[in-house]
């Protein structure tokens, strides 16, 4: 009796959209790898980089050495990180190996299914920063406790940890999405399929104790609201951000 080792360039078609034949055949991750998928990635990246001051982390790091991104996806911070920090190595793991789109010798692409435990596999009291952005559709309901405990064990002395969540909230500022709204509608069923797929859509929200139980200290809180259709006008930041967001809309139709 052998066992199988999977594929995980191999691609699947759904719904004309491509996605990892690995994944979805472990149910592991459910969203698409192709080139539409790498265009999202890109867009959420330069509005990550946007909303938060125009910067690649928040945590008061000089120069970190050793930077490990978990969920990597297509590479976006990652290759900017090593662009950025010349010196540092950058360890970006995922469970789908993407082409990058760069290459740099401090970088290096593995592939890792997050809901394994990482320890053993990456060094304990190594890393200066982890990384870890959106990896909530991939990761199981079960999984985060140990997951956030497994990226503090990584952690050198000293080293900080920087996770981000969406929340899937939809609200509006006047007070007119109601119940009946097809946006608060779309959110009840985005959270119902991800629990009946065994995730946690408000993992976000669960964050900053999860890093308490796993023994961090310093840990600190922030929540940005991301515009996704009308704002007021004036805030130069959600402006750019909402025109970002239009422009992707509008190409995509």
């Amino acid at each position: 009796m052998t066992d199988s080792v999977p594929d995980f360039r191999e691609l699947v078609d759904i719904h004309d959209r491509q996605f990892q034949k690995a994944a979805i055949d472990r149910r592991i991750y459910f969203v698409p790898v192709d080139e539409h998928e790498e265009d999202r990635l890109t867009l959420q990246h330069q509005m990550f980089f946007e909303l938060i001051g125009r910067k690649l982390f928040l945590p008061p790091v000089e120069y970190p050495m050793r930077i490990l991104d978990c969920g990597a996806g297509f590479g976006n911070w990652a290759c900017a990180m090593a662009e950025y920090f010349e010196s540092s190595q950058v360890t970006a793991i995922d469970i789908y190996p993407a082409v990058l789109p760069e290459s740099s010798d401090n970088l290096e692409q593995q592939i890792w299914n997050l809901n394994d435990t990482l320890a053993g596999t990456y060094e304990r009291d190594y890393y200066d920063l982890i990384h870890s952005r959106c990896v909530g559709p991939g990761i199981t309901r079960s999984r985060w406790r140990n997951y956030v405990r497994d990226l503090s064990r990584l952690l050198c002395r000293n080293g900080w940890l920087q996770v981000a969540e969406y929340y899937y909230n939809i609200q509006s500022d006047n007070g007119r999405l109601t119940e009946n709204h097809a946006l608060h509608k779309w959110g009840t069923l985005y959270r119902g399929a991800q629990e009946a797929l065994g995730r946690d859509p408000r993992a976000a929200r669960n964050l900053k104790q999860q890093l308490v139980g796993a023994g961090l200290h310093d840990v600190r809180e922030q929540v940005f609201r991301v515009p996704i259709g009308g704002w007021h006008p004036g805030k130069s930041r959600h402006d750019s951000l909402s025109q970002m967001l239009e422009l992707e809309r509008t190409w995509k139709r």
